[in-house]
């Protein structure tokens, strides 16, 4: 056994668990913002008539739009998007959960009603930056790199023999 190898693994691995957690403190400004827009957003009611839509620009580039909705139909509404751009959209607990992420700025959103009546949509929105998750990346990345070498250097201390 090298104990030199050993504390050097485990020293790794404390160092990349701290590095994961650094990232995570960084990165809170993200979850502040998405639980506002839940808990505490400014609930909005339209009239949606049959092939019509509510619009929602993304203000600034390098932000995401998300949007929480519900209708009186109880079935999703069809999401255009203006441009390219990542697209999620998920049904969680009867609200329906829309992120847009568009390649160029700006972007808009449209929930288009294409059903044959009018239903009236309940919801609330904000904007995302989507760079403040870079420090939360990064750091998992050299996190998992730090605990990989670490667990390898504490494995080769306990099998190697002493000098």
């Amino acid at each position: 056994m090298r104990k030199g190898l050993l504390i050097t693994g485990g020293a790794l691995i404390v160092l990349g668990i701290a590095i994961f957690f650094i990232g995570i403190y960084l990165s809170s400004g993200i979850t502040s913002g998405v639980e506002a827009l839940v808990t505490g957003g400014v609930r909005n009611e339209t009239l949606v008539p049959p092939n019509s839509s509510i619009t929602i620009a993304v203000p600034e580039n390098g932000a995401a739009i998300m949007i929480i909705y519900n209708d009186t139909l109880g079935k999703p509404l069809q999401v255009v998007t203006s441009g390219p751009g990542q697209l999620e959209t998920e049904n969680v607990e009867g609200q329906y959960v829309v992120v847009y992420v568009p390649e160029t700025s700006p972007g808009t959103l449209s929930m288009v009603n294409n059903y044959s009546e009018s239903v009236m949509v309940y919801y609330t929105y904000g904007t995302i930056n989507v760079n403040t998750l870079m420090p939360f990346v990064l750091s998992s990345i050299v996190s998992i790199g730090l605990v990989i070498a670490g667990v390898v250097l504490l494995i080769l201390g306990a099998v190697l023999k002493s000098k």
